[in-house]
């Protein structure tokens, strides 16, 4: 059963994407955190890197243990679970890329981005770069 895009949403707690089956029986959802690591800059002060993490994509193929206590990938999924998880992977390189990440959003997820673009803390290089005339 093929996906479709439904939505990109950016929300206090990070980023969700969200994928509807055709028959709008079966959702997929990929949930994305933003995690901050601090490190020391050869000058001796502290760095802190922002990077995204793609933290959960759970479909249909998502199931639970016999304790319940963790998720697990069920089998017999793979044509449903490869692209939506090829397509998180590529919403998660953008979101961390350091120039182009909006672009590709903008050219790549064909649904509804509600609070991504417009986010001031998004794609910062990228606005930068738009009013330097630099991309367009």
């Amino acid at each position: 059963m093929a996906y479709k895009q439904q939505i990109l949403l950016k929300h206090k707690n990070g980023i969700t994407a969200q994928w509807i089956s055709e028959d709008f029986s079966w959702i997929a959802v990929a949930t994305y955190q933003q995690n901050e690591i601090k490190i020391k800059h050869k000058d001796g002060g502290d760095v802190i890197i922002k990077k995204w993490a793609l933290t959960n994509c759970s479909g249909p193929w998502t199931g639970t243990s016999e304790d319940g206590k963790s998720l697990i990938i069920l089998p017999h999924y793979d044509d449903i679970r490869n692209p939506i998880s090829g397509e998180a992977n590529i919403i998660l390189t953008a979101i961390n890329a350091y120039i182009g990440g909006k672009k590709t959003i903008e050219s790549y997820w064909q649904a509804d981005i509600v609070g991504l673009l417009e986010d001031p803390d998004m794609f910062v290089k990228d606005k930068e770069a738009e009013a330097e005339g630099r991309i367009n």
